[in-house]
């Protein structure tokens, strides 16, 4: 066996003059060995950094054996290939039951072939489960990174789910408000007579100030629209439907990464978009917005804090010459030294001093499982682009509308902007409002009342208490989750008592977090205005409940 295939193997001597015989047996064929007489300091090495090979000498079976069972009852002491050296056949048996891995069996000084051959077998062994033991670690420190981003995932979407309902009543009654402060600066503009004609001791007359009011209140919407897409974007990055893939708008999804790193990257860079047209890609949009947010953050730590107007990170799209899409992050950071440039998406692999180092390993498994790539190039001092190429969707999938959450019915829609225009006046309805919010239905209800006839109830039970007595509606707006009766056993119920009653409902919610409520929301056929939602977007949808009759 020559020095190319030497390991560290630690020799523990006895007392009886075979030792002499071992050590010199070992020494001829392994290069690098560590020889101690004192059991405890072989046990103590062990533990603290175990030897691939600790080769035993059995000449005193009893203290062999107790060296051997103390080893094995320490933590991490039963990973040692302990191998045992002996002169006696009759000896193996026991020895074997004493904890030993493997046994040696010295003859003579004409054993050198025999020897040779058990010992390169123990160490090929030693190696082997060392092997195992690394693989084995790395799966766990995966899963157990899994599982925080699991926790963190969960976490994202519960916080989300409870923004919602208060984000919501607040957007939906500061567009209330803004209407009515419009309409009434409208009127004092058009009347300088009466209370409205006034001046105040300022000087400023009552449409100044009533356009003043109005600008705090755009303002506050502006506040809340932020806060809106934040919520949306933290929904879009905890959803769980790992394997659920779909046409995905990679533009889309790098804005609101965009937001969500926005923290990390605005002491560091400026953001340059520099999005050309690309088609639609087939993925799991939770699963590449993960991605992307590492990239992004990636790319900011790659930078100082404090030189934000110095240093910029750059989002481009582009097609190749295939038609695959591209996506380049390119930072004006430190850059990657040419050594760390090829592992960089090795699993375990960090330049950064902290954490797993599984980032871009998990990216890269991400991207490779969408049937793309990653590319990185890197220069130190001058920065880094990592390219994410993607195959376009197919033409079937390219040209498929683009759902707002999945699982979520063909009738989903997501709140947007107010738009600028007054709704135009249509007969007045009958609305039920079903949420056990009851901020939110009163905000409900006041954006409908000009327009509309309102009942609002807390219980789902209530409302069909009502139906049952002979109430019917032109639109039910119902929350999905509520504690007492859901909104889902609420259709349910509906199907049997009134089935044209049940055309009319309109799912509120955050989000279905559930599994139940996941499955039902793919199975009916029902309209969804995910929360938040704002006054135009409620008014357009009960337009369209009500015209669908």
């Amino acid at each position: 066996m020559g020095c190319a295939e030497s390991a560290a193997i630690l020799l523990v001597r006895g007392g009886a003059a075979a030792s002499e015989r071992f050590e010199a047996l070992i020494r001829r064929h392994v290069p690098d060995v560590g020889v101690t007489s004192d059991p405890e300091r072989a046990l103590e090495q062990c533990l603290r950094e175990p030897p691939p090979v600790l080769a035993v000498d059995w000449s005193d079976p009893a203290g062999a054996a107790a060296l051997c069972g103390r080893l094995r009852a320490q933590p991490g002491g039963e990973v040692v290939i302990v191998l045992a050296l002996t002169e006696r056949d009759a000896d193996v048996d026991g020895i074997l039951a004493a904890g030993a891995s493997d046994v040696l069996l010295v003859r003579g000084e004409g054993d050198g072939a025999g020897a040779r051959a058990r010992l390169r077998v123990a160490r090929e062994r030693a190696a082997r489960e060392a092997a195992a033991r690394h693989a084995l670690a790395q799966t766990q420190a995966r899963l157990v990174l899994a599982g925080r981003m699991a926790s963190v995932g969960t976490l994202a979407a519960g916080v989300a789910h409870e923004i919602n309902n208060p984000l919501a009543f607040v957007i939906t009654n500061v567009d209330a408000a803004i209407r009515r402060i419009a309409s009434l600066d409208r009127r004092s503009t058009a009347s300088r007579s009466g209370p409205w004609g006034r001046s105040h001791g300022d000087g400023r007359g009552p449409s100044s100030e009533l356009s003043e009011v109005l600008s705090l209140l755009e303002d506050a919407r502006e506040g809340a629209e932020r806060v809106r897409l934040i919520v949306r974007d933290l929904h879009t990055f905890s959803r769980a439907e790992e394997d659920r893939r779909g046409p995905v708008d990679v533009r889309r999804v790098l804005d609101s990464c965009v937001h969500m790193a926005m923290t990390e990257i605005r002491h560091r860079a400026r953001v340059v978009r520099s999005f050309g047209e690309v088609p639609p890609v087939e993925a799991n949009e939770p699963r590449l917005a993960q991605v992307f947010l590492n990239l992004l953050v990636n790319a900011a730590q790659a930078i100082p804090e404090g030189l934000a107007e110095q240093n910029e990170i750059e989002l481009s799209t582009r097609c190749d010459a295939a038609g695959r899409v591209v996506v380049e992050v390119r930072d004006t950071g430190t850059g990657i030294a040419p050594e760390a440039l090829g592992r960089i998406l090795d699993p375990f692999y960090t330049s950064k001093g902290e954490g797993l180092g599984l980032g871009l390993a998990i990216c890269h498994s991400i991207v490779t499982a969408l049937g793309g790539r990653i590319e990185v190039e890197s220069r130190p001092g001058e920065g880094s682009t990592f390219r994410v190429v993607l195959p376009a969707a197919g033409p079937d999938e390219a040209g498929a509308p683009a759902v707002p959450c999945a699982g979520a019915p063909r009738w989903a829609r997501e709140g947007g902007r107010p738009t600028a225009a007054e709704p135009q006046a249509a007969p007045r309805q009958r609305v039920l409002i079903i949420d056990d919010e009851p901020l939110l239905t009163r905000a409900i209800a006041g954006t409908l009342e000009p327009r509309h006839e309102t009942t609002a109830t807390a219980s789902a039970r209530d409302a069909l208490a009502r139906i049952r007595a002979g109430e019917r509606y032109d639109a039910i707006l119902c929350d999905l989750m509520m504690p007492d009766m859901t909104g889902m056993d609420f259709y349910t119920s509906l199907a049997e008592l009134a089935p044209e009653q049940q055309r009319r409902v309109v799912f509120l919610t955050g989000g279905a977090f559930t599994e139940r409520s996941k499955a039902f929301l793919q199975q009916v056929d029902a309209r969804l205005l995910l929360k938040p939602f704002d006054a135009a977007t409620l008014l357009s949808m009960v337009d369209e409940v009500v015209a669908s009759r």
